[in-house]
């Protein structure tokens, strides 16, 4: 099996960027899946240069997992969960911070994606479930926290706020700009928000240039509902 490869780039905490130049720093990398079981656990010694981050990398099998960082002689760490896709490269940031967050409670979406993915400034966005239908035209957005990783050859969303609203209450949509700049709305098929049960629900949708080209002709500013978009659950 193919394993991913994981660009980890860390950013430090306010005590490490107080450092001088030079400084060796011990950073304690864990990857645990659901189960509890550690699939990676290693401590990378780097040196402090002149950015404020670290780079450190590292292989792991597909899966859905915990990532814990940490610099303990400085009481700095970070928490976040994240998708791997075999045979795929993933560049990641996570902020060490003191004291330490608490755990992050997203939905993770995420698929393949060929490059020209990328040049359609693919956006997703919540809509108020209520207010939206299929071929009618699109109402204003809700505030939302989503995070979006793009790649070469995929794409890694998390999505927050699901403490705040009733369960399958918003519409996840995924916007797409034409070549006239333009706008393409497409329903994704998930319910949102998703109880949170200690764990991070995972939804896999897989992205094809022929997926996006068969939009082509279809209204502008409506909710598109394509059928052959669809997701599944990881």
């Amino acid at each position: 099996m193919d394993l991913a490869h994981v660009i980890l780039h860390v950013a430090f905490c306010a005590a490490i960027s107080r450092a001088p130049s030079g400084t060796s720093l011990a950073l304690q990398v864990q990857l645990t899946d659901r189960t509890g079981r550690t699939h990676v656990q290693t401590t990378y010694h780097v040196e402090r240069g002149d950015e404020n981050q670290a780079i450190v990398e590292f292989d792991s099998g597909f899966g859905i997992y915990r990532l814990d960082v940490a610099a303990p002689k400085y009481r700095c760490s970070a928490t976040d969960y994240l998708v791997l896709i075999s045979g795929h490269t993933r560049s990641i940031t996570e902020t060490l911070a003191n004291p330490p967050a608490p755990p992050p409670k997203p939905v993770l979406l995420s698929g393949t994606a060929p490059q020209s993915f990328l040049y359609v400034q693919p956006t997703f966005m919540l809509f108020d479930k209520s207010q939206v239908t299929c071929n009618k035209p699109m109402p204003q957005p809700l505030q939302a926290q989503i995070v979006v990783e793009n790649d070469q050859d995929g794409y890694y969303t998390w999505l927050y706020g699901g403490d705040s609203a009733a369960p399958d209450s918003q519409q996840l949509v995924l916007r797409l700009r034409t070549p006239t700049h333009a706008y393409h709305y497409v329903r994704i098929p998930m319910t949102f928000p998703m109880p949170w049960r200690g764990w991070p629900e995972s939804i896999q949708l897989n992205v094809t240039e022929d997926m996006v080209d068969g939009l082509a002709g279809d209204p502008f500013d409506t909710l598109l509902c394509p059928k052959f978009w669809k997701t599944s659950a990881g």
